[in-house]
């Protein structure tokens, strides 16, 4: 059944089809400026993209001011693998970190030494992490995961309203700090993550903001589908029967916890530029996964459909990309930062990544692999193809997507019509099977 139709937001921005010190011939980053650049790396909790017009401070640093990605994706969309892929450049089941229970991962799998913020700290930079690192993750927690400053605050908060109201202007305020403190160490730079907890649950707004006005809600196409034959059956399992009421009344309360972090991005980038560092600091913002609010029925994340994977990503860096907003709209992911970081600090990870800088010419992939514990899915620009585990290993359940016909994903199994298709849909197979346990350069 066909939902509520969501509405298109349009912007009058050029595309460009690379970014940086790569572009149209352009020397590399150290032959531009000389020094390594300040590395600020910006991640909000749950945000799925069209919350964006809540934080309009971000969206002038950079929608405006920088790049936006809107064929930004997380390779898995929930926080502790998304987030262990954007620090290590590997896809999920290289690092293998794949849910959010700290108890059996941490220190086996996932080694914080093949890390960005690790390798950065080796070579040269003064690092600092604010807020949510990994859930569970206590500073200690097998070494110092390359950080000379570690405040992670998230199990606090987590469970303290009052606190929780407060906590993204008081992360913001400790990053602000670490910046300060740099300004006379002209000759080091530094690498930053800021950790910002909105507009994770318990959906708590600062008290000045509990009433504020934000923008309406928008129900994606799929809106409360009741048709669900056509989906697996864990997602069927799911379905929840609240009402556009209640969804309009939620996301209210989602944005209005934004609007602190959006003062919170603020402050540091004021921070900046007191201590004339703007120019040379390469910042990226990112989700570490969307949020289906309603989408075929459900509330949550780690779904493969887009409003869980396709998230609000940005990159800002005046000294190289000007101040002028631009579109990129290459198929780019959360595993693409490391590599970024890596490219831009002039270093070797000394360990093999799975993505590619954000500056590689190279970088224009035809495919991008995302997964999780139940599911694999491969998509390009046009759609994608999905593969749910079953009881039979040998049968998954298989979902396919064109969005050009199909934007809300509400028809997983189409009749495929026509020789072009029934070959669109052998190659996308062939390659999901080929690049479901790739890694490095082998991975799309």
């Amino acid at each position: 059944a066909r939902g509520i139709a969501e509405r298109e937001i349009t912007v009058d921005r050029p595309e460009v089809a690379l970014v940086g010190p790569h572009a149209a011939g352009r020397p590399a980053v150290g032959d531009v400026t000389g020094t390594r650049p300040n590395i600020l790396l910006i991640i909000t909790d749950d945000q799925e993209r069209t919350s964006m017009r809540a934080m309009p401070q971000t969206l002038k640093l950079f929608k405006r001011q920088g790049v936006e990605f809107n064929n930004g994706y997380v390779t898995t969309p929930l926080c502790c693998p998304a987030r262990a892929t954007m620090y290590s450049g590997l896809y999920a089941h290289n690092h293998g970190i794949f849910t959010n229970d700290p108890s059996r991962q941490f220190g086996r799998t996932y080694l914080p030494e093949n890390t960005f913020p690790a390798r950065l700290q080796e070579a040269g930079y003064y690092t600092g992490q604010f807020g949510k690192y990994l859930n569970g993750w206590q500073p200690g927690d097998e070494g110092d995961a390359g950080f000379d400053v570690f405040r992670d605050d998230y199990n606090g908060y987590e469970h303290d309203r009052k606190r929780r109201s407060k906590a993204d202007m008081l992360t913001a305020r400790r990053g602000s700090r670490f910046v300060k403190e740099r300004e006379d160490a002209d000759d080091q730079p530094w690498m930053m993550t800021l950790s910002l907890r909105s507009p994770h649950t318990p959906l708590v707004a600062d008290r000045k903001y509990g009433n504020a006005p934000v923008p309406r809600f928008r129900p994606p196409i799929s809106f409360n589908e009741t048709d669900l034959s056509d989906k697996p059956r864990y997602l069927r399992e799911k379905r929840h029967d609240k009402t556009l009421g209640y969804m309009t009344r939620r996301f209210e309360k989602y944005q209005q916890t934004l609007l602190s972090a959006d003062d919170a991005v603020a402050k540091v980038f004021r921070t900046l530029e007191a201590a004339g560092e703007d120019r040379d600091t390469l910042a990226i913002f990112v989700s570490d996964n969307g949020f289906l609010f309603g989408a075929h029925g459900v509330l949550g994340k780690i779904f493969p459909y887009r409003e869980a994977t396709n998230v609000p990503m940005y990159m800002r860096w005046p000294a190289e990309l000007g101040m002028s907003g631009r579109l990129d709209t290459r198929l780019v992911a959360n595993v693409d930062f490391a590599p970024t970081f890596y490219d831009v600090a002039g270093i070797d990870p000394g360990y093999e990544v799975d993505g590619r800088s954000l500056f590689d010419p190279g970088n224009d992939r035809e495919w991008l692999l995302t997964e999780a514990v139940k599911w694999k899915a491969l998509q390009d620009e046009r759609g994608s193809l999905i593969e749910t585990r079953t009881d039979d290993p040998r049968k998954p359940f298989v979902e396919y997507y064109d969005w050009d016909v199909d934007p809300g994903e509400m028809d997983g199994q189409p009749r495929l019509d026509g020789r072009a298709e029934k070959r669109r849909f052998a190659e996308m197979s062939a390659t999901l099977d080929r690049v479901a346990d790739c890694s490095g350069p082998a991975c799309p």
